[in-house]
C-alpha cells in the first residue's frame, strides 16, 4: 500500500488595474513583481485520495471556497471532504469578494484551480517521505503594546509566536524530489502598500527551495493572526524590499530543514473527518442594536465604524424577520495524517499560541495548522487577549451579527484534538 502523489501549478495572476485585498487600499495594480499561484498536490493510499492545494492570494470567503473545492475535487476524483484548500494570505493579491472583485474568481481563480487539480491528478506516482523543522525568525507577535496599554500592528518582541518551521519532501523511485511543503506562520505583508502583484516574502521562499530541490515547492501559512514577517524597520508592513529580505532569511531556513532530512520512508495515509461546532453568544437585543446604530451613524466613516455599522444593521434585520441566526457556528472538519505529519485546516486567521497547543497535545509529532483554510471567518484570538483588544480583536468581535464566544479558542483546539486522537487510533 504505497503512498503516492501527484504536484501541479497554473498562475492565477490577476489582470492589472484591480484593487488589492490587503490594506482596503484603493490603489489599483500597475505591475507584476511576480505571479501569483494555485499548487495542488495530491496524496493517494490504499485507494483513498486527499489533496492539498496553496493559493497565493489574500482570502477565499467561505462560500468561495466550498464551491472551489467542489470542483477541484471532481476535477482530480478527491472526495470533496477531502480537499484541503489555504490562501497564503499575501496582501498584493487580489480582492476576491463583493462588487470590486470584478470576474477575477469566476473567470482565473476557480477554473485553474480545477486545472492544477487535475493536472496533478494525472501524474501520480510512488514516493517515500522525509520531514524536518528547524527554527525560524521569520514572524514576531505584531501586537505591539504602548505604554497607554493601546494595541497597535507593529512588533512585540516579548509576545507568542509560533518559531518552527517544517518541510515535508518527496522522492521518487530513483531518489530524485519530486514535491516539497513548507509550513510556518506570517502574515504576508511585508510588501506594504504597493501597486505591485506579489507572493510576498512567501515567494521568495518558495522559489529558493524549488532552485535548491528542482521540484514543486507549496508553502502553507500556519496561525499567522498575530504574527507580523519580522522586519528590520520594526513594523508590520514595509516595501518589496522588505519582503525580499525577509524572504531571503526564509528561504534560507526553508533549505536548512530540507537539508537536514535524514529518513526517507514509506508512509501511510489516513483521513479523519468531524465537525466543529461552536455556540454563539446571544444575539443582541433589538433596542440595544437600534440605539447603538444610532451612535455609529453619527460616527466618521472609518474602518471598524463602517464594519460596526454593517454589523448592527445584520442584527436589525434578523430581528424584523423574526429570526435570531443561527445558535451555533459549524463546519465540516477534515485532518490529512501521512506518517508523523498532520494537516489541521483552520478557517480563521488564528493567533500563534492555537497552533502551540494543538501541536503540545497532538499525538501526532508534526501537527501543523493551517490558517485561512476551507473558508475564511475573520480573526480567532486566544482568549487572554480579548481584553487587551485591537485591530484582531475588533474584527473578532465585530465580524458577524452573532458573537462567538470567548473561548472560542479552546473550542477549537479541543474539538480538533478529538479528531487527531482519533487518527492515533485508525
Amino acid at each position: 500500500m504505497r503512498l503516492k502523489i501527484g504536484a501541479a501549478r497554473e498562475l492565477i495572476t490577476p489582470a492589472l488595474g484591480g484593487l488589492f485585498a490587503g490594506y482596503g487600499s484603493e490603489k489599483p495594480s500597475t505591475a507584476v513583481h511576480d505571479d501569483l499561484t494555485a499548487t495542488a498536490i495530491i496524496f493517494e493510499c490504499g485507494g483513498t485520495r486527499a489533496m492539498l492545494i496553496s493559493a497565493t492570494v489574500c482570502l477565499i470567503g467561505s462560500e468561495l471556497s466550498e464551491r472551489v473545492r467542489r470542483e477541484c475535487g471532481a476535477a482530480a476524483g478527491v472526495p470533496v471532504p477531502n480537499v484541503i484548500l489555504a490562501s497564503t494570505h499575501t496582501h498584493s493579491g487580489p480582492v476576491m469578494s463583493g462588487d470590486k472583485a470584478g470576474d477575477y474568481c469566476e473567470a482565473i481563480f476557480a477554473p485553474r484551480c480545477a486545472a492544477a487539480a487535475a493536472a496533478a491528478s494525472k501524474n501520480l506516482i510512488p514516493v517515500t517521505m522525509g520531514v524536518a523543522a528547524t527554527k525560524s525568525l521569520v514572524g514576531i507577535n505584531r501586537r505591539q503594546l504602548l505604554p497607554d496599554d493601546k494595541v497597535i500592528l507593529g512588533q512585540n518582541p516579548w509576545g507568542t509566536y509560533d518559531p518552527e518551521m517544517t518541510v515535508i519532501s518527496f522522492r521518487d523511485e530513483s531518489g530524485a524530489t519530486v514535491a516539497n511543503i513548507i509550513h510556518c506562520s506570517a502574515h504576508c505583508t511585508a510588501a506594504g502598500i504597493n501597486t505591485e502583484v506579489t507572493r510576498d516574502w512567501a515567494g521568495v521562499m518558495i522559489d529558493r527551495l524549488e532552485q535548491e530541490s528542482g521540484a514543486i515547492t507549496a508553502f502553507f501559512n500556519g496561525a499567522l493572526g498575530d504574527v507580523a514577517p519580522r522586519m528590520a524597520n520594526g513594523g508590520s508592513t514595509g516595501d518589496i524590499q522588505h519582503a525580499m529580505e525577509v524572504g531571503g532569511l526564509a528561504g534560507i531556513d526553508a533549505v536548512r530543514a530540507y537539508k537536514d532530512i535524514r529518513a526517507w520512508r514509506d508512509e501511510a495515509m489516513s483521513i479523519a473527518t468531524g465537525e466543529i461546532r461552536i455556540p454563539y453568544e446571544p444575539i443582541m437585543p433589538l433596542d440595544e442594536a437600534r440605539t447603538a446604530l444610532a451612535e455609529y451613524r453619527a460616527m466618521p466613516d472609518e474602518r471598524f465604524v463602517i464594519s460596526g455599522r454593517r454589523r448592527l444593521e445584520r442584527i436589525i434585520e434578523l430581528h424584523e424577520s423574526g429570526a435570531a441566526g443561527d445558535a451555533d457556528f459549524t463546519h465540516p472538519q477534515v485532518i490529512v495524517n501521512i506518517g508523523p505529519v498532520a494537516f489541521v485546516p483552520i478557517p480563521f486567521e488564528p493567533f500563534s499560541e492555537i497552533s502551540l497547543r494543538l501541536r503540545a497535545y497532538s499525538p501526532i509529532g508534526h501537527t501543523l495548522a493551517i490558517g485561512c483554510a476551507n473558508g475564511s471567518n475573520s480573526y480567532l484570538p486566544t482568549q487572554d487577549q480579548l481584553c487587551r483588544g485591537g485591530y484582531e480583536v475588533e474584527r473578532f468581535m465585530w465580524g458577524a451579527p452573532r458573537q462567538l464566544p470567548a473561548n472560542t479558542d479552546a473550542h477549537i483546539v479541543n474539538q480538533n484534538l478529538a479528531i487527531l486522537n482519533n487518527i492515533k487510533q485508525l
